[in-house]
């Protein structure tokens, strides 16, 4: 299974959301913020990407650039991220943006511990959490070992005709046009049915989806002979009770035919 779908910021600037799905998007990945809490770094188009695409049906998720140095800081970024998105509800991974250069000067193990922390506080707070890199970077600058098990990857990995490791989100370009939009967006596609992963676990804001009860009743096949009250005799053990059948089924009269399905109560 694939659904397309497209990731912005502020510098995509006024987007038409009836046009983007009308152009056959799927969901919405948007730019929530970066860093350390700051008003100067949530994306000044955060909340209206969220409402727009909201408002026109398109499934939504989020992504936090990071440029933590220490899982200090990464536990910091989560904090900043989930107040942001406090109250808001979304059908696709809330995910950290790990690319920038700063962080070339740690190392392998503090790179893949900063994903570790940021995403392990996303997930303590009811979140789907995932991680966004490039080939280059899960290659060289992660353990991916230990990331891969765990949580969902994006992978950034653009002119190639599939993604060259398995991901629950491929970026496969950086140069799409969708209208609606103007000019170039990445464009993504996912493969798996997040809506309905985050939906029945209860996560991003949404409730659980319930179990369906088990019915109260079972389904007997009236024979030649049967009446009512016999078959409240054999089932209930009270021949009287045969007026609960009757209001389970809706009857109102007292007959009934060979062949008729009825709910007994259990």
């Amino acid at each position: 299974m694939e659904f397309k779908g497209i990731d912005v910021s502020k510098w995509q600037g006024n987007i038409n959301w009836n046009e983007v799905k009308k152009d056959g998007t799927e969901f919405a990945i948007i730019r929530e913020g970066w860093g350390k809490k700051s008003p100067t770094q949530i994306d000044k188009k955060f909340k209206e990407n969220y409402e727009g695409a909201k408002a026109v049906g398109l499934p939504v998720s989020c992504y936090h650039y990071s440029y933590a140095d220490s899982t200090d800081d990464a536990k910091r970024e989560a904090e900043f991220c989930l107040e942001n998105i406090r109250g808001m509800q979304f059908e696709y991974p809330i995910v950290i943006d790990i690319e920038d250069r700063t962080m070339l000067s740690l190392s392998n193990r503090q790179r893949t511990d900063i994903v570790k922390t940021f995403c392990g506080e996303i997930e303590k707070a009811g979140y789907y959490a995932m991680f966004y890199c490039n080939l280059n970077w899960l290659n060289d600058y992660l353990y991916k070992e230990e990331l891969l098990p765990k949580y969902d990857l994006w992978l950034a990995q653009w002119g190639v005709a599939a993604p060259a490791v398995s991901c629950g989100i491929w970026q496969k370009s950086d140069k799409g046009y969708i209208n609606g939009i103007n000019g170039n967006v990445d464009i993504d596609i996912a493969y798996k049915n997040y809506p309905e992963i985050i939906k029945q676990k209860g996560l991003n804001g949404f409730s659980k989806s319930s179990t369906p009860s088990t019915p109260n009743y079972f389904n007997y096949t009236v024979k030649k002979g049967d009446s009512l009250w016999a078959i409240a005799q054999r089932y209930l053990g009270n021949g009287s009770k045969y007026t609960e059948i009757k209001a389970l089924n809706g009857l109102s009269s007292n007959t009934i035919y060979p062949n008729q399905t009825l709910k007994i109560p259990k």
